[in-house]
């Protein structure tokens, strides 16, 4: 199994070069001061120098910028080497089960279709159909009502192929649309465009960011 796409070379430069970056910044701030200072003293008027307590007063606004300045740099570090961290987490979840929003799936080979679903309100029933991809209804079943929260399901093992799942919360007597969460094994966790996002490569669903990840699927590998 490799372990996090992309994140080696690419992400130690882009780390290297802003921390050079911030480096010059509080370089080329504390040259300034001086050349400032330096000139303000030699071209000061001998006959009305400026008072002691200007200079210290200067000073002292010069700390001031400094140390943000250097907080800015420190906040930037603690950023990234968060981001490198929950990245490698990230890997924990290579050949784990997970939930994320879809329903669809694409079966490599023979075998079970299971997920689950939110119900946020007191329904009647649940009822869920599992069509191929010639939109043939394969399988379908009601589940018990167990109260709001998440109801499992499983269907039947299938063979290859692709398929897609719909789901209703019975209410009323009227069927409700749900959102279905499927459940898939990660085979790869990567870095988006953006270097806060991780995405995960899911066997039969795709591509889906870390931040869409519903719950670990309840079973682990099984």
């Amino acid at each position: 199994m490799s372990a996090i796409s992309g994140l080696g070379a690419s992400n130690n430069s882009a780390s290297n070069n802003t921390i050079a970056g911030n480096g010059n910044n509080a370089e080329g701030l504390s040259t300034m001061f001086l050349e400032l200072l330096v000139a303000q003293i030699s071209h000061q008027n001998p006959l009305d120098p400026m008072d002691g307590t200007q200079y210290v007063s200067q000073l002292a606004e010069f700390a001031n910028v400094e140390s943000l300045q250097s907080l800015k740099i420190d906040s930037g570090k603690n950023l990234e080497l968060q981001a490198s961290q929950q990245a490698l987490q990230a890997t924990g979840l290579i050949g784990q089960q997970v939930d994320v929003a879809a329903d669809s799936i694409v079966l490599e080979q023979r075998g079970e279709i299971k997920g689950a679903i939110n119900l946020g309100v007191d329904a009647d029933a649940v009822e869920l159909r599992l069509y191929n991809a010639e939109g043939k209804l394969m399988q379908q079943q009601s589940l018990g009502y167990s109260g709001v929260g998440t109801l499992r399901f499983a269907f039947d093992e299938q063979v290859a192929g692709g398929y897609y799942v719909q789901a209703d919360a019975i209410i009323a007597g009227k069927p409700q649309p749900l959102t279905t969460l499927l459940s898939g094994e990660v085979e790869r966790v990567s870095l988006g465009s953006n270097k806060d996002d991780i995405i995960l490569q899911i066997n039969g669903l795709g591509n889906h960011s870390l931040l869409d990840t519903n719950q670990l699927a309840l079973g682990g590998n099984s």
